[in-house]
Protein backbone atom coordinates (compact mmCIF):
# COMPACT_ATOMS: atom_id res chain seq x y z
CA UNK A 1 0.00 0.00 0.00
CA UNK A 2 0.61 3.61 -0.63
CA UNK A 3 0.68 6.09 1.70
CA UNK A 4 -1.20 8.89 0.89
CA UNK A 5 0.87 12.09 -1.26
CA UNK A 6 0.47 15.47 -1.98
CA UNK A 7 0.08 15.40 -5.56
CA UNK A 8 -2.27 18.33 -7.39
CA UNK A 9 -6.06 17.54 -7.88
CA UNK A 10 -6.78 16.77 -11.65
CA UNK A 11 -8.35 19.76 -13.78
CA UNK A 12 -11.14 17.19 -14.39
CA UNK A 13 -12.07 16.87 -10.64
CA UNK A 14 -11.95 20.75 -10.38
CA UNK A 15 -14.68 20.65 -13.08
CA UNK A 16 -17.16 17.72 -12.13
CA UNK A 17 -16.56 15.15 -15.10
CA UNK A 18 -19.11 12.80 -14.63
CA UNK A 19 -16.76 9.49 -14.37
CA UNK A 20 -19.10 7.49 -12.18
CA UNK A 21 -22.37 7.97 -14.00
CA UNK A 22 -24.85 5.65 -12.69
CA UNK A 23 -22.31 3.93 -9.99
CA UNK A 24 -24.16 2.73 -6.54
CA UNK A 25 -22.66 3.10 -3.55
CA UNK A 26 -23.34 1.73 0.09
CA UNK A 27 -21.57 2.62 3.14
CA UNK A 28 -22.63 0.21 6.95
CA UNK A 29 -20.83 0.34 9.98
CA UNK A 30 -20.82 -3.67 10.12
CA UNK A 31 -20.44 -3.91 13.93
CA UNK A 32 -18.16 -6.82 13.41
CA UNK A 33 -21.15 -8.75 12.16
CA UNK A 34 -23.10 -8.95 15.04
CA UNK A 35 -26.68 -9.28 14.20
CA UNK A 36 -29.10 -6.36 14.30
CA UNK A 37 -31.89 -6.31 17.38
CA UNK A 38 -34.11 -6.82 14.73
CA UNK A 39 -32.30 -9.92 13.23
CA UNK A 40 -34.12 -13.56 14.37
CA UNK A 41 -30.97 -14.53 15.64
CA UNK A 42 -30.00 -10.68 18.06
CA UNK A 43 -28.25 -11.87 20.87
CA UNK A 44 -25.88 -14.37 19.28
CA UNK A 45 -22.79 -14.18 18.19
CA UNK A 46 -21.39 -13.02 15.00
CA UNK A 47 -21.02 -16.02 12.36
CA UNK A 48 -20.51 -16.86 9.45
CA UNK A 49 -23.91 -17.62 8.28
CA UNK A 50 -25.30 -13.86 9.99
CA UNK A 51 -22.06 -12.72 7.44
CA UNK A 52 -23.52 -14.69 4.77
CA UNK A 53 -26.69 -13.39 5.51
CA UNK A 54 -25.53 -9.77 4.97
CA UNK A 55 -24.23 -10.45 2.31
CA UNK A 56 -27.75 -11.36 0.32
CA UNK A 57 -28.84 -8.68 1.78
CA UNK A 58 -25.80 -6.27 0.65
CA UNK A 59 -26.80 -7.43 -3.07
CA UNK A 60 -30.21 -6.57 -3.21
CA UNK A 61 -28.92 -3.12 -2.85
CA UNK A 62 -27.35 -3.52 -6.06
CA UNK A 63 -24.17 -1.60 -4.82
CA UNK A 64 -21.03 -1.36 -7.11
CA UNK A 65 -18.62 0.12 -4.32
CA UNK A 66 -19.70 -0.98 -0.76
CA UNK A 67 -17.20 0.86 2.45
CA UNK A 68 -17.44 -1.06 5.70
CA UNK A 69 -16.49 -0.14 9.10
CA UNK A 70 -16.07 -2.07 12.39
CA UNK A 71 -14.82 -5.08 10.10
CA UNK A 72 -12.86 -7.89 11.74
CA UNK A 73 -10.20 -10.06 10.52
CA UNK A 74 -9.35 -13.24 11.81
CA UNK A 75 -11.15 -12.57 15.52
CA UNK A 76 -12.15 -15.09 17.87
CA UNK A 77 -15.00 -12.91 18.40
CA UNK A 78 -17.18 -13.33 14.97
CA UNK A 79 -15.56 -16.86 14.29
CA UNK A 80 -11.83 -16.12 13.19
CA UNK A 81 -13.08 -15.35 9.51
CA UNK A 82 -11.91 -12.71 7.22
CA UNK A 83 -14.94 -10.78 7.09
CA UNK A 84 -13.84 -8.27 3.97
CA UNK A 85 -12.59 -11.21 2.55
CA UNK A 86 -15.54 -12.91 3.09
CA UNK A 87 -18.30 -10.73 1.60
CA UNK A 88 -16.11 -9.68 -0.85
CA UNK A 89 -16.39 -13.35 -2.45
CA UNK A 90 -20.04 -13.66 -2.17
CA UNK A 91 -20.60 -9.93 -4.10
CA UNK A 92 -18.25 -11.19 -6.46
CA UNK A 93 -16.11 -7.79 -5.55
CA UNK A 94 -12.55 -6.95 -5.11
CA UNK A 95 -11.49 -5.78 -1.59
CA UNK A 96 -8.82 -4.33 0.53
CA UNK A 97 -8.64 -4.23 4.60
CA UNK A 98 -7.38 -1.52 6.56
CA UNK A 99 -6.28 -2.53 10.20
CA UNK A 100 -6.96 0.41 12.88
CA UNK A 101 -5.95 -1.91 15.70
CA UNK A 102 -4.12 -5.77 15.72
CA UNK A 103 -5.65 -8.79 17.13
CA UNK A 104 -3.14 -9.65 20.16
CA UNK A 105 -3.39 -13.38 21.34
CA UNK A 106 -6.97 -14.10 23.62
CA UNK A 107 -8.59 -11.24 21.18
CA UNK A 108 -6.66 -8.52 22.88
CA UNK A 109 -6.82 -5.69 20.18
CA UNK A 110 -3.92 -3.25 20.22
CA UNK A 111 -2.60 -0.47 18.17
CA UNK A 112 -1.61 -1.51 14.95
CA UNK A 113 2.13 -0.85 13.95
CA UNK A 114 0.83 -1.23 10.01
CA UNK A 115 -2.57 -1.78 8.39
CA UNK A 116 -1.25 -4.92 6.61
CA UNK A 117 -1.72 -7.21 9.66
CA UNK A 118 -2.84 -10.52 9.11
CA UNK A 119 -5.17 -10.25 12.42
CA UNK A 120 -6.77 -6.86 12.87
CA UNK A 121 -9.56 -4.21 13.21
CA UNK A 122 -10.62 -1.86 10.86
CA UNK A 123 -12.15 -0.70 7.54
CA UNK A 124 -12.45 -2.21 4.49
CA UNK A 125 -13.42 -1.26 0.61
CA UNK A 126 -15.15 -3.78 -1.63
CA UNK A 127 -15.25 -2.69 -5.71
CA UNK A 128 -16.62 -4.16 -8.63
CA UNK A 129 -14.86 -1.74 -10.21
CA UNK A 130 -10.84 -1.73 -10.82
CA UNK A 131 -9.04 -0.48 -8.63
CA UNK A 132 -5.73 1.00 -9.89
CA UNK A 133 -3.81 1.74 -6.98
CA UNK A 134 -4.61 1.62 -3.04
CA UNK A 135 -3.79 4.21 -0.18
CA UNK A 136 -3.78 4.81 3.38
CA UNK A 137 -3.61 7.20 5.91
CA UNK A 138 -3.58 6.96 9.72
CA UNK A 139 -5.35 9.28 11.64
CA UNK A 140 -4.42 10.10 15.24
CA UNK A 141 -6.46 9.87 18.12
CA UNK A 142 -5.64 11.48 21.01
CA UNK A 143 -4.87 8.92 23.73
CA UNK A 144 -6.14 7.14 26.99
CA UNK A 145 -9.09 9.92 27.70
CA UNK A 146 -12.89 9.75 29.51
CA UNK A 147 -14.93 8.74 27.40
CA UNK A 148 -18.61 7.60 27.15
CA UNK A 149 -18.26 3.42 27.78
CA UNK A 150 -20.06 0.61 29.23
CA UNK A 151 -22.13 1.35 32.37
CA UNK A 152 -20.04 -0.56 34.48
CA UNK A 153 -16.39 1.29 33.21
CA UNK A 154 -16.51 3.25 37.34
CA UNK A 155 -13.37 4.89 36.17
CA UNK A 156 -14.80 6.00 32.67
CA UNK A 157 -11.24 6.17 30.88
CA UNK A 158 -11.12 4.58 27.76
CA UNK A 159 -8.80 4.96 25.08
CA UNK A 160 -9.05 6.97 21.87
CA UNK A 161 -7.43 4.89 19.12
CA UNK A 162 -6.04 5.72 15.90
CA UNK A 163 -7.54 5.18 13.15
CA UNK A 164 -7.54 4.68 9.37
CA UNK A 165 -8.48 5.61 6.18
CA UNK A 166 -8.33 3.26 3.00
CA UNK A 167 -8.83 4.91 -0.54
CA UNK A 168 -8.89 3.42 -3.38
CA UNK A 169 -8.12 5.39 -7.33
CA UNK A 170 -11.09 3.62 -8.94
CA UNK A 171 -10.71 3.20 -12.89
CA UNK A 172 -13.91 3.87 -14.60
CA UNK A 173 -14.73 4.44 -18.11
CA UNK A 174 -14.86 8.31 -17.70
CA UNK A 175 -11.69 8.31 -15.73
CA UNK A 176 -10.19 7.66 -11.92
CA UNK A 177 -12.64 8.05 -8.96
CA UNK A 178 -10.76 8.31 -5.69
CA UNK A 179 -13.00 6.77 -3.27
CA UNK A 180 -12.20 6.56 0.42
CA UNK A 181 -13.88 4.91 3.62
CA UNK A 182 -12.98 5.57 7.25
CA UNK A 183 -14.34 5.23 10.57
CA UNK A 184 -13.66 8.18 13.72
CA UNK A 185 -13.38 9.06 16.94
CA UNK A 186 -16.51 8.95 18.90
CA UNK A 187 -15.00 12.30 20.50
CA UNK A 188 -16.30 15.12 18.80
CA UNK A 189 -13.55 17.46 18.19
CA UNK A 190 -11.13 14.61 17.40
CA UNK A 191 -13.37 13.06 14.62
CA UNK A 192 -13.41 16.86 13.61
CA UNK A 193 -9.88 16.97 13.26
CA UNK A 194 -9.66 13.58 11.33
CA UNK A 195 -12.25 14.23 9.22
CA UNK A 196 -10.00 17.50 7.80
CA UNK A 197 -6.75 15.27 7.25
CA UNK A 198 -9.19 12.93 5.24
CA UNK A 199 -10.76 15.55 3.26
CA UNK A 200 -7.01 16.41 2.70
CA UNK A 201 -5.34 13.43 1.77
CA UNK A 202 -8.56 12.32 -0.70
CA UNK A 203 -8.19 15.43 -2.32
CA UNK A 204 -4.65 14.91 -3.38
CA UNK A 205 -5.22 11.87 -5.12
CA UNK A 206 -6.88 11.60 -8.85
CA UNK A 207 -10.02 12.07 -10.17
CA UNK A 208 -13.21 13.49 -8.42
CA UNK A 209 -13.51 11.91 -5.09
CA UNK A 210 -15.89 10.24 -2.36
CA UNK A 211 -16.16 9.82 1.07
CA UNK A 212 -17.85 7.61 3.18
CA UNK A 213 -18.07 5.71 6.52
CA UNK A 214 -18.95 5.89 10.17
CA UNK A 215 -17.89 9.48 10.75
CA UNK A 216 -19.29 9.80 14.49
CA UNK A 217 -20.53 13.57 13.96
CA UNK A 218 -23.95 14.65 12.53
CA UNK A 219 -24.43 16.67 9.39
CA UNK A 220 -23.61 20.22 10.21
CA UNK A 221 -20.45 19.35 12.01
CA UNK A 222 -19.79 17.44 8.80
CA UNK A 223 -20.57 19.87 6.59
CA UNK A 224 -18.27 22.80 8.31
CA UNK A 225 -15.34 20.49 7.77
CA UNK A 226 -16.01 19.37 4.26
CA UNK A 227 -17.89 22.25 2.69
CA UNK A 228 -14.78 24.42 2.08
CA UNK A 229 -13.16 22.42 0.53
CA UNK A 230 -15.49 21.13 -1.69
CA UNK A 231 -17.54 18.35 -0.68
CA UNK A 232 -21.13 17.97 -0.50
CA UNK A 233 -23.71 15.47 1.07
CA UNK A 234 -24.61 12.93 -1.39
CA UNK A 235 -27.18 10.94 0.65
CA UNK A 236 -29.04 12.14 4.01
CA UNK A 237 -31.29 9.61 6.62
CA UNK A 238 -31.10 8.76 9.98
CA UNK A 239 -28.53 5.80 10.32
CA UNK A 240 -28.44 5.41 14.12
CA UNK A 241 -29.41 3.16 15.79
CA UNK A 242 -30.34 0.80 13.28
CA UNK A 243 -33.25 -0.63 15.39
CA UNK A 244 -34.23 2.95 16.50
CA UNK A 245 -32.74 5.45 14.02
CA UNK A 246 -32.85 8.91 15.49
CA UNK A 247 -29.34 10.38 13.71
CA UNK A 248 -27.21 10.60 10.98
CA UNK A 249 -23.37 9.98 11.54
CA UNK A 250 -22.79 7.39 8.82
CA UNK A 251 -22.05 9.84 5.72
CA UNK A 252 -21.55 9.72 1.74
CA UNK A 253 -19.66 12.80 0.68
CA UNK A 254 -18.76 13.96 -2.57
CA UNK A 255 -16.33 16.38 -4.79
CA UNK A 256 -16.82 16.57 -8.14
CA UNK A 257 -19.99 13.74 -8.25
CA UNK A 258 -23.26 14.40 -7.84
CA UNK A 259 -25.82 11.82 -6.67
CA UNK A 260 -28.52 10.64 -9.13
CA UNK A 261 -31.53 10.88 -7.01
CA UNK A 262 -32.40 10.45 -2.87
CA UNK A 263 -30.03 8.50 -1.00
CA UNK A 264 -31.88 5.27 0.43
CA UNK A 265 -31.58 4.15 4.51
CA UNK A 266 -30.98 0.13 4.54
CA UNK A 267 -31.78 -1.45 7.61
CA UNK A 268 -29.68 -5.09 6.75
CA UNK A 269 -29.96 -7.93 9.69
CA UNK A 270 -26.17 -7.12 10.92
CA UNK A 271 -25.29 -4.18 12.98
CA UNK A 272 -26.50 -1.45 15.18
CA UNK A 273 -26.23 1.18 11.97
CA UNK A 274 -28.16 0.44 9.37
CA UNK A 275 -26.59 1.06 5.85
CA UNK A 276 -26.91 4.19 3.95
CA UNK A 277 -26.53 4.07 -0.21
CA UNK A 278 -26.58 6.23 -3.57
CA UNK A 279 -26.08 6.27 -7.14
CA UNK A 280 -24.43 8.59 -8.65
CA UNK A 281 -24.84 10.48 -11.54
Amino acid sequence: MHELGGSDVRERARQGVDVADGLRVLTLNLQHGLPAATAPDAGSRASRATLRRAAEEVARTEADVVLLQEVDRYHPRSGNLDQAGELARELGMSHRFAAALAVAPGGLLLPARRSTVRRGYGVALLSRVPVRSWHVRRLRGSGLRRMPGPWWAASGWWPDEDRVLLAGVLSTPGGPLTVGVAHLSVLNGVARRQLATCVDALRALPGPQLLGGDLNLGPQAVAAVTAPAGFAPLASGLTFTNAHPRKQIDHLLGCGVRAGGPGRVHHLSVSDHAGIGVALA
